[in-house]
């Protein structure tokens, strides 16, 4: 499978965080060398969090989306 422009997993990040209103968290874990994307919805009052780790940011965004539902190309 050819590898996928490297933006492109930030342009689907953004789409369904605007499209969903939801709070978007990527940071980086030095400690333990992983990065840790977290989808979250607060407003609605539900509350609801989607997490996932990788080694890098794109596969902890990936794995994250994935988790979401979201459909990757």
């Amino acid at each position: 499978m050819p590898e996928q422009p490297r933006l492109l997993v930030l342009d689907l990040l953004e789409t369904y965080a605007r499209e969903r209103d939801i709070d978007v968290r990527l940071e980086r874990r030095h400690d333990r060398h992983e990065w840790i994307c977290t989808l979250s919805t607060n407003g609605n009052g539900n509350g609801g969090a989607t997490r996932a780790s990788g080694q890098s940011a794109r596969e902890a965004i990936m794995r994250a989306l994935e988790q979401a539902g979201v459909e990757l190309p």
